[in-house]
């Protein structure tokens, strides 16, 4: 079995799927397995450019008199960074993305909710070259597309 130490619980993904098909027990194929190390020698940067967007996802955190506990209010998360891909807070396709995202539907975004959608990005897109393009990635090619299935 390979083992990748990307164990992320993101599973949607080219390398997503071959991680959890390796985990299931299947038979890798060579293709999947070269994907799986491809993706392992770009971890650290992957590392580093989450760790960007987490910086910036801390300074909402804990606004408007919530807790700091790595959830932000959804007007919060639109405001930190879903207002360059969705015209406004109250339209119909931003309520859908985010209840999209709200994947335990707690009227939150937790960070761990968000995180999927970049390591997605990170997985599928590995020539990425900041965060910015990251977050774009992520909400053009992951979360726009993903609230069609709303």
């Amino acid at each position: 079995a390979v083992v990748s130490t990307q164990s992320t619980g993101e599973y949607n993904s080219k390398v997503g799927l071959a991680i959890l098909f390796d985990q299931a027990g299947g038979k890798m194929t060579t293709a999947m397995a070269e994907s799986i190390a491809e993706s392992d020698k770009g971890r650290k940067r992957t590392q580093e450019l989450i760790a960007e967007i987490k910086m910036k996802w801390d300074e909402w955190d804990g606004r408007n008199s919530q807790p700091k506990d790595g959830a932000l209010l959804f007007k919060d998360f639109y405001d930190g960074f879903m207002a360059p891909y969705f015209g406004c807070y109250s339209c119909k396709n931003t309520r859908t993305a985010l209840k999209g995202i709200d994947m335990d539907n707690d009227g939150l975004v937790d960070w761990c909710e968000f995180k999927v959608y970049l390591i997605w990005a990170a997985r599928e897109y590995p020539r990425v070259e900041d965060a910015q393009k990251l977050l774009d990635k992520a909400f053009r090619c992951g979360i726009i597309p993903a609230m069609l299935d709303q």
